[in-house]
């Protein structure tokens, strides 16, 4: 059983993916009721990745409702991927102060011939810089946690032979700190993430902590 859930902790990091793709510059968001964006980064391992945002028409919160679906380069896609559905809400909008605010729920796969996972989390970040409505730089903190995963067990068996298929929970977790800068021109926006990856205890951190993510954007329609 220790084997086990030494295990479980392990290998739930290796589905714990911290880059928010979807992101949301309030003040240059003007008219528009859709947002796309494309992106690619590193996180673990190199991905890319397609996102669509949609804006509310509420001036009292300015709120944009997203989903992302991001997958590893690769010759199999359907191997490793994540999907993630949540709210970006403008907490303050002072000036050219920003603070905002994004809680988001995620779906996850990895396989290799060691396991199979399928993993269910909660993704919690917060945004805080100086933006205007044509470039913008701010500070980026986040909570990404693996609530609940699904292991089907592979080669792992050989070595550990009373290894446990099953769910499991709560399983791993990273905290991310980071800096994003964007700027605009037209209905395009271009975003430039990096940062930094701890593990939840700050202890059993990842191998390669460093996490960067390039991001393009356009807004489409009008309210």
């Amino acid at each position: 059983m220790k084997t086990t859930y030494m295990m479980v902790a392990v290998l739930s990091a290796l589905v714990v993916h911290g880059v928010s793709a979807q992101q949301v510059s309030f003040p240059g968001l003007g008219d528009a009721r859709h947002l796309v964006s494309v992106q690619g980064g590193f996180d673990h391992g190199s991905y890319y990745g397609l996102s669509y945002g949609y804006v509310l028409n509420n001036t009292v919160l300015p709120m944009v409702i997203g989903s992302e679906l991001t997958v590893p380069f690769g010759n199999d896609v359907t191997d490793d991927w994540k999907w993630k559905t949540g709210v970006e809400a403008a907490l303050l909008q002072h000036g050219a102060l920003s603070v905002t605010f994004k809680p988001s729920v995620i779906a996850r796969r990895y396989e290799s011939p060691l396991v199979r996972l399928y993993n269910f989390g909660v993704d919690i970040a917060l945004n805080i810089g100086y933006v205007r409505p044509r470039w913008g730089a701010v500070a980026v903190a986040g909570f990404d946690k693996a609530v609940v995963t699904h292991f089907k067990h592979g080669l792992l068996r050989d070595y550990y032979p009373d290894i446990q298929d099953g769910w499991f929970l709560p399983t791993g977790g990273n905290f991310r700190f980071g800096a994003r800068m964007q700027y605009s021109t037209g209905r395009w926006t271009s975003f430039v993430t990096v940062g930094k990856q701890y593990g939840q205890d700050f202890e059993d951190n990842p191998r390669v902590p460093i996490y960067c993510e390039f991001s393009l954007q356009t807004k489409i329609g009008r309210r």
